[in-house]
């Protein structure tokens, strides 16, 4: 399927139409027909030729992704194997492990599954050994793994801090270290699935923000000592996105209001970006090689803001932690599957897009309900 056909197409015809209008301001509107088929023409064809040179370069290659089993991970597997890449994935649960594999297969992908732990340094290490000896090399690396933490810092542990930055810094910095001379034979990539939580704390995702602000670091630190090594380092820096995380995380305080301020920014349309969307344009940014990706526009100008006026935005994020659930006089800790049964109707609206993604991207399942197959094709 050629993707951006229409919006290249439009685009090319309305050049085509304005640089008519600009020599005969006169002409009539029959005249101006053959220059916007033409302009059409050309916008079909650069973008075929656009897909069929990524094809090209993606066709047997060899790719990791980690936290693949689901989420935006899972979705990117699709989109490298959409291209004829081959792919390993890993991830803790054997079971979404196997059916990622299994949907995975399904549409022709080259596909295999390492069940690790990325917290543990010897298991991170060893997943790069096994993805490479079973897919013949590696040219990329996807460190996409995480956890999700939501609710008030006082509901915060040291423990929850330290399972954060085990997944989300030690388990990427050893991925890295075990990846690189592998990458630098290939002349490959190495891209790193940041968040706009590095770079701006948001409030109730403390465990969250530390990690991920060190996984910055670790990342732009990568691509400045990666001049002559041959290898490409990307970083990534989504904002919002609809993958149905809220599933697959874990609320504190007063679960079920946590769950519902989360789901609702994370699957707003003009906040979030669908998971579809933000895969290719990871692939594209690893094919082409661009050192860094802001996928969303609200995640470019907070990142502005922040650069220029730190203090206000601080004050913002102040602001939003106030208006968030307070610590209730009894605090609970629940699992998304369960924090989000019985959600009022407006919140179940406003987060429905959230939750067909966690349907299509293997999340975990209501309390209840059935696992989840592969989800089928996306819309």
């Amino acid at each position: 399927m050629i993707r951006w056909t229409v919006p290249a197409a439009l685009a090319a015809g309305r050049w085509a139409l304005s640089r008519r209008r600009r020599r005969r301001e006169r002409a009539r509107p029959g005249e101006l027909v053959p220059w916007a088929v033409a302009g059409a023409v050309a916008g079909v064809s650069a973008s075929a030729l656009a897909e069929r040179r990524l094809a090209g370069l993606l066709r047997g290659r060899a790719v990791l992704v980690t936290g693949g089993t689901r989420g935006l991970g899972l979705r990117l597997a699709r989109e490298f194997g959409s291209y004829g890449a081959a792919v390993a994935v890993c991830g803790r649960d054997r079971g979404r492990l196997d059916r990622a594999v299994a949907g995975l297969a399904g549409r022709g992908i080259r596909a295999h599954g390492i069940q690790c732990d990325l917290s543990d340094p010897e298991q991170a290490e060893a997943v790069v050994e096994e993805a490479a000896e079973r897919l013949g090399g590696l040219d990329v690396v996807v460190n996409n793994a995480g956890i999700l933490r939501v609710g008030p810092r006082e509901t915060m542990t040291t423990a929850d801090v330290e399972d954060a930055m085990a997944v989300m810094f030690w388990g990427p910095y050893h991925v890295a270290r075990a990846a690189w001379g592998r990458l630098r034979e290939s002349r490959g990539s190495f891209v790193t699935i940041t968040s706009i939580g590095g770079h701006l704390a948001p409030p109730h995702l403390w465990p969250y923000a530390c990690a991920k602000a060190a996984q910055v670091a670790l990342s732009e630190g990568l691509a400045a000592e990666s001049q002559g090594s041959g290898v490409r380092v990307t970083t990534v820096v989504p904002g919002l996105m609809r993958t149905g995380s809220p599933r697959g995380a874990v609320f504190s305080g007063a679960p079920e209001r946590e769950y519902g301020w989360f789901a609702v920014c994370a699957g707003l349309p003009l906040l979030s970006m669908s998971a579809d969307r933000a895969a290719r344009r990871i692939v594209r940014a690893t094919v082409r090689g661009r050192g860094y990706v802001v996928l969303t526009p609200a995640a470019r100008l907070g990142m502005a803001v922040h650069g220029l006026a730190p203090g206000l935005t601080q004050r913002a994020m102040a602001l939003a932690g106030w208006l968030l659930p307070g610590v209730p006089p009894e605090p609970e800790q629940r699992p998304g599957t369960e924090a989000g049964q019985g959600l009022p109707g407006v919140v179940r609206a406003l987060s429905a897009l959230n939750e067909g993604a966690g349907r299509r991207l293997n999340q975990p399942s209501r309390a209840g309900s059935a696992p989840p197959g592969d989800g089928g094709r996306e819309p």
